[in-house]
């Protein structure tokens, strides 16, 4: 596996444990829905690719395209 590919990996890695700990312990500003669709705008149009990562496991925790 080549490193672009790890660093996508990594992203989505931490996707995963950002959507485990908001269903562990919910922000109380706003839903974790909400927090995941944020996380994913800000990180979509990133030229890194663990952000990019990021961005798409959030989408994917929520079900989106």
């Amino acid at each position: 596996m080549d490193r672009r590919a790890k660093d996508f990996l990594n992203g989505f890695q931490r996707a995963a444990v950002l959507t485990r700990s908001l269903r562990e312990t919910p922000s109380s500003h706003t839903s974790p829905e909400d927090y995941l669709k944020d996380v994913a705008d800000l990180n979509a149009d990133s030229d890194d690719l663990t952000r990019r990562g990021l961005a798409v496991g959030c989408l994917a925790a929520l079900g989106e395209d």
